[in-house]
């Protein structure tokens, strides 16, 4: 039992590394989903596996799971960014996996000279104590939907 234990946590964290990509990066929502998803998927797909296809099945489950958890992971934050966007109003919020804090402060839309709406966002995160400040902008597609761009 201790074993297999051991087996399926090694292969979660090797299925996270390969999700996540930047090993030693801080860890973020996307990073933090990857992992649980990851050591989640890995054990319900030891359960289904039997015989030689267990260790098959518990690799799937692991991968499949580091990927849902890390596009679950990051949608928090993607919502309230979003937020900000789309109505043109500061929204500030903390994420309660990370406890990091961040303020998003959209500012005045123009057109470019393909006249596609943008705005510039300014985002500040408060990140393990440090301030770090992001400038980016985000342009209003066709279909209504707002898409950083940079």
């Amino acid at each position: 039992m201790k074993r297999t234990i051991i087996r399926i946590a090694a292969i979660a964290t090797l299925a996270t590394t390969a999700l996540t990509g930047c090993v030693g990066a801080p860890m973020d929502n996307a990073t933090t989903g990857a992992i649980a998803g990851s050591v989640l998927g890995g054990v319900v797909g030891h359960q289904f596996g039997k015989g030689d296809g267990n260790d098959l099945a518990t690799v799937a489950g692991a991968l499949l799971g580091g990927y849902l958890g890390s596009q679950m992971g990051s949608q928090y934050d993607r919502q309230r960014l979003g937020q900000a966007v789309s109505s043109g109003a500061p929204v500030s919020w903390q994420n309660p996996d990370t406890g990091y804090r961040y303020n998003a402060t959209p500012g005045q839309t123009y057109r470019t000279n393909t006249n596609q709406v943008c705005r510039p966002v300014n985002v500040t995160g408060y990140i393990d104590g440090r301030q770090e400040n992001i400038q980016m902008r985000a342009c209003r597609q066709p279909n209504g939907q707002w898409v950083t761009v940079n």
